[in-house]
């Protein structure tokens, strides 16, 4: 998933958001090396990662880029993933997405500061293009993946992907609404047990 499943998922509690973040940069054991709402949002980022790889609805909405976009395209059913979500945010959330939008962003400049340079680069980045809003069109979901493909280290054609997403639209419906739930269940089960790890 990507980072506003993310967002979501960590359910309003700010320290597992942040957390959260982190979980993009902090690898192996790094992660016992933050206070305790911190670490549990690192967990949790790596939790939703995991279920996520796992899910068949996932593989099976990952399979139809396989064959034109190889190893990117699980990289490709993160970002439409965010944007099925918008695209149906009501359902998941009773809060507006432009307020959501608007506190995950107050909640990022906040911390700011504190994040390391390799989080800051990408905060600057994700508010300078306002990701967030991008994410909810199929055209900024374009912009997205064109973004990811100049930064690869591998030459790629992902910001071509758009044109299975709009062939197979439905079929990644179906494949989210079976999987998110599920998902978001997953991730109250883990908060909900404490702290312990």
């Amino acid at each position: 998933m990507n980072l506003v499943a993310h967002q979501l998922l960590s359910f309003h509690q700010p320290e597992i958001q942040i957390g959260n973040l982190y979980g993009e940069i902090v690898r192996g054991k790094d992660y016992e090396n933050y206070p305790p709402g911190i670490k549990k949002g690192i967990l949790l980022h790596r939790r939703i990662d995991s279920f996520t790889d796992q899910h068949t609805a996932v593989k099976n909405s990952t399979q139809k880029f396989h064959e034109r976009f190889g190893k990117y395209a699980p990289v490709i059913v993160d970002v439409l993933y965010d944007y099925l979500l918008i695209s149906d945010w009501k359902k998941y959330s009773p809060q507006p997405y432009e307020e959501f939008v608007d506190e995950c962003y107050q909640l990022f400049r906040s911390h700011f500061e504190e994040f390391p340079p390799a989080l800051q680069l990408m905060i600057n980045h994700l508010l300078q293009y306002d990701w967030f809003r991008n994410y909810a069109t199929i055209e900024g979901i374009g912009q997205t993946l064109q973004g990811i493909s100049r930064r690869s280290k591998f030459p790629n054609n992902i910001s071509r992907a758009t044109e299975e997403i709009q062939l197979y639209l439905p079929d990644f419906q179906k494949d989210f609404n079976l999987f998110f739930p599920e998902l978001t269940e997953h991730c109250r089960l883990f908060l909900n047990d404490g702290l312990r790890f």
